[in-house]
Parts: C-alpha cells; structure tokens; sequence
C-alpha cells in the first residue's frame, strides 16, 4: 500500500480511483496536529519568509512527540492501506508534500532499523513503499 497526497478540489476523483482509501484531513481547521501553526502560515503567505524558511519553521513545528506519534500513526495504515493527505492548495509549495516525505523517512528509519541496518541518506528510498524499502535493505544486507 501507499502514502499519497491530494488537496480538496481532487477529493472526488481520488475517492472514484481508489475508493478504498484512508484519507486524513492535515489541516488546521481540522485540527491536526500535522498542520502549520497560523503564525508560521501566514509569514509565508505574506512573504515574510521564503519557501526555505517555512520549511525549516514547519519542521521545528513538527519535532515534538505528538506529532510524531501521529506521523507514526498514518505510517502503520500506510502498511496496509492507500492513505491520502488531503489540504486546500492544489501543486506547488504545501506542507502535505513535506509530510509525507517526514512520514516516509520514518519509514525509511524503520525499515532499517528491522534489518538491522544503520540508518542511511537513501534518497531513492523516500519516494518508495514500505515494502520496496525492506526489500531494498534486505538485498543490500
């Protein structure tokens, strides 16, 4: 299975795809613990940090147990199931896209942590499954 990204406006024809999907709603008017604060935001949006600075601010946000619990969370059902992340920008700079490159790095660790490897600069390992991620490990082990 996979963790995928899509904004509100693509929603239905994610839904018709591949109905069986889990989709989580990373916004602040969801209340999600894996949303930029408004502060952080709206700095952005006004130009008073550059996509740069917003990622380095998001990823400060990010680094706390709670949302790494949460992230941990939509990994486990991305074990088994296709898992949007779901916002309201539709391409471009969004923090959805950061997410699941975090989530997938947690993979990533978790992964060679059950082969016993050490953790690694994969980058060709991040956009991967789960499961290429063991399988990639296992042969390299």
């Amino acid at each position: 299975m996979s963790l995928k990204e899509t904004y509100f406006g693509n929603l239905e024809n994610v839904k018709k795809m591949d109905p069986g999907a889990v989709i989580i709603d990373v916004t602040r008017r969801a209340g999600s613990v894996l949303s930029p604060s408004w502060t952080l935001l709206n700095a952005y949006k006004v130009k008073k940090i550059d996509w740069d600075g917003y990622i380095s601010g998001f990823m400060r946000e990010m680094d706390n147990p709670e949302c790494k619990s949460e992230m941990r969370r939509i990994w486990e059902l991305a074990r088994t199931k296709d898992v949007y992340l779901v916002c309201f920008e539709r391409v471009g700079n969004c923090h959805r896209f950061l997410l699941v490159d975090m989530i997938k790095g947690l993979m990533l660790d978790d992964a060679c942590r059950r082969v016993n490897k050490p953790v690694i600069a994969r980058s060709d390992l991040v956009k991967a499954s789960y499961d290429t991620i063991a399988k990639a490990l296992r042969l390299e082990a």
